[in-house]
């Protein structure tokens, strides 16, 4: 009766010691895809942003989000074990695009949801005094 009892403690440890290391994959699979996400979604807006543009949110080219929806739920899919649920563009003073990507895990391993946050200056983007042929990180 006793080595039952030891392979029944034994065996309920596993399960909860595996629930975790589960639970922490799905969240790390999550905020990875998200981040990538939210990468290609920042890039897909760049590249639609004028030239002239005024570092304005309003001055973004009208489908900015869409495109950005768009590229991140194609991101996703590649991925196939999150799916996005909300994607924000924002435009900051310094002419740089920031565009945030939130997913939730699909199918059984479902436990939470993920944020990503891009941030990218257009070529032409001046920054506070800076005139850079390359786009500098945010």
């Amino acid at each position: 009766m006793d080595s039952s009892l030891s392979i029944l403690r034994l065996f309920s440890v596993l399960v909860v010691f595996m629930a975790l290391v589960i639970s922490m994959f799905s969240s790390q699979v999550g905020a990875a895809a998200a981040q990538g996400a939210a990468d290609a979604a920042a890039i897909a807006v760049i590249d639609l942003v004028p030239p002239d543009w005024d570092c304005t949110a309003a001055d973004l080219p009208v489908d900015a989000t869409i495109t950005a929806a768009r590229v991140a739920v194609d991101r996703a899919a590649q991925l196939a074990a999150v799916q996005p649920i909300a994607v924000e563009v924002q435009a900051d003073p310094t002419c740089s695009v920031i565009v945030s990507v939130r997913v939730s895990p699909r199918g059984w391993l479902s436990h939470g949801e993920a944020l990503g946050v891009a941030c990218r200056r257009p070529p032409s983007g001046e920054g506070p005094a800076l005139w850079a042929p390359v786009a500098p990180p945010c």
